[in-house]
């Protein structure tokens, strides 16, 4: 479903997320003990510019080599074991290395630097993604049942930059990640300068639209629940603008409320423990009785609830148990589920009050693409209700099919979230003109013609011996051994 990520990715796989633009520059924390063992680790292998501030040493190339080999075998490949084929990989890695040296090496030969502007906003970035760690990292030792919750969370927090194969404390990690924003943001400079001049033609912006729609009407007619995915990254990153709109899909705003914490791990084995009984006596029977006896135990006058020694003969002991059991687990799930319940209710209630549903949705909504991206607050989200939506739940689609254009649902429950619904509109189907789209096209083909010009100049500065110098007898041999 698309509307709620409130349960986050492991830590560690967020840290990794985040560091992913500087992996390759890490890579030497990732070496075998046999390369680290290597005395030539250090030679250089590829010189970029006179001196020596951007080099590539042979221990890069064989950790990123390595990596690449990793991968192959995570997908059931194997290795090149042919020297064509493995100086083949090794050229593919150096290229990627060489790349990334060149543009940080071609910003100081074009005098690219960062306003004060773009400096502070990247100071604010790196600030906040240490909040969202910390904060993160809070949460997980406050679960833990940590007696100093602080402490504890930079001890995980120094686990996981450990983990990641980094030898920096949580300072370091800091300085490492606005290094690495900080280069991130001279490189996109770089690119803004080589391409600032580029254009489109109005044969280039008719070409891409006639294409573009083509491809568009094709792949929506045959499998329509494809386009709302579409729609919406166009709307959060841009790129290919929407020209094509099936039929059947609306806009829908959400709030979406999940329990704040997670269920107990006891819950999980009597789960279990239930689900063993059941095999055993047979799930229907088991939760009738269960139910039953529930029930008695709620009013022991009420005489038309009756429980007989028949129903559960050869049985007591196990039924016994079972019962136990799953007002155990019930007791639990309501614990656990019920302060987001009150909360779905307050949300409610304050819609019938007459709060606008985006106040409401502000106050009370839990789905981080609101606040990641406001623009859905206005437009909303898609969804489709001309056929099977693949992306929200069926109760959920079925729900909005009853609403008019303003109407919002009642509670409604799935899983462990609970959500109300409000439908904005339809999404006028049909196709978009170019008159309408002319901009959009426009800024697209740009994009593509920018791209162009920025790989070939790419290509242009990695392939000037009078730029960058291969050192092929220090690397040759990686693989190779």
């Amino acid at each position: 479903m698309n509307n709620t990520w409130k349960k986050a990715v492991s830590v560690l796989i967020a840290v990794a997320l985040t560091l992913s633009f500087a992996a390759c520059g890490k890579g030497a924390n990732n070496a075998s003990n046999s390369n680290a063992a290597d005395p030539n680790r250090d030679k250089i292998a590829v010189r970029i510019g006179k001196g020596d501030d951007f080099t590539i040493t042979k221990g890069e190339i064989e950790d990123q080599y390595g990596y690449m080999v990793s991968m192959y075998a995570q997908y059931g490949m194997s290795a090149p074991s042919v020297d064509e084929d493995i100086e083949t990989m090794q050229n593919d890695v150096i290229a990627s290395l060489v790349i990334e040296k060149l543009k940080l090496y071609q910003t100081g030969q074009l005098g690219i630097i960062l306003t004060s502007e773009q400096t502070a906003d990247i100071e604010k970035q790196v600030d906040e993604q240490m909040k969202s760690y910390t904060d993160m990292f809070r949460e997980q030792a406050k679960t833990e049942g940590a007696a100093d919750v602080e402490a504890r969370a930079l001890e995980i927090f120094q686990e996981q930059i450990d983990a990641a194969g980094m030898e920096l404390d949580i300072d370091g990690f800091r300085d490492f990640m606005l290094k690495g924003y900080t280069e991130e943001a001279l490189k996109e400079a770089l690119k803004d300068q080589i391409t600032k001049d580029v254009t489109a033609t109005d044969e280039e912006i008719q070409t891409y639209y006639n294409d573009l729609l083509a491809s568009q009407k094709e792949t929506y007619t045959t499998t329509p629940a494809d386009y709302s995915q579409a729609a919406e990254d166009f709307q959060i990153n841009g790129g290919d603008p929407m020209l094509y709109t099936p039929e059947g899909f609306v806009r829908v705003r959400s709030i979406a409320i999940s329990p704040a914490t997670e269920l107990p791990a006891e819950y999980t084995t009597l789960k279990d423990e239930m689900t063993a009984i059941e095999s055993q006596y047979g799930a229907a029977a088991l939760k009738a009785l269960a139910d039953k006896y529930a029930a008695k135990s709620a009013d022991a006058s009420d005489t038309s609830i009756s429980v007989t020694t028949g129903e559960i003969e050869g049985g007591a002991a196990l039924v016994s148990d079972y019962v136990t059991k799953k007002a155990a687990a019930d007791a639990m799930y309501e614990d656990y589920i019920k302060d987001a319940r009150e909360k779905a209710n307050e949300a409610l209630a304050s819609l019938e009050a007459g709060t606008s549903f985006e106040d409401v949705l502000g106050k009370y909504g839990e789905d981080s693409i609101y606040t990641e991206y406001p623009a859905f607050v206005e437009t909303g989200l898609l969804m489709y209700v001309g056929g099977e939506d693949t992306l929200w739940d069926a109760e959920l689609v079925k729900a909005v099919g009853l609403l008019k254009d303003g109407e919002h649902t009642a509670i409604i429950q799935v899983d462990d979230m609970f959500y109300i619904l409000q439908l904005v509109g339809s999404e006028p189907a049909g196709e978009k003109s170019l008159t309408d789209a002319y901009e959009s096209v426009k800024a697209a083909v740009i994009a593509q013609n920018s791209d162009q010009l920025w790989n070939t100049q790419l290509e242009t500065w990695q392939t000037d011996k009078k730029i960058v110098t291969y050192y092929e007898d220090v690397y040759r041999g990686i693989g190779k051994e």
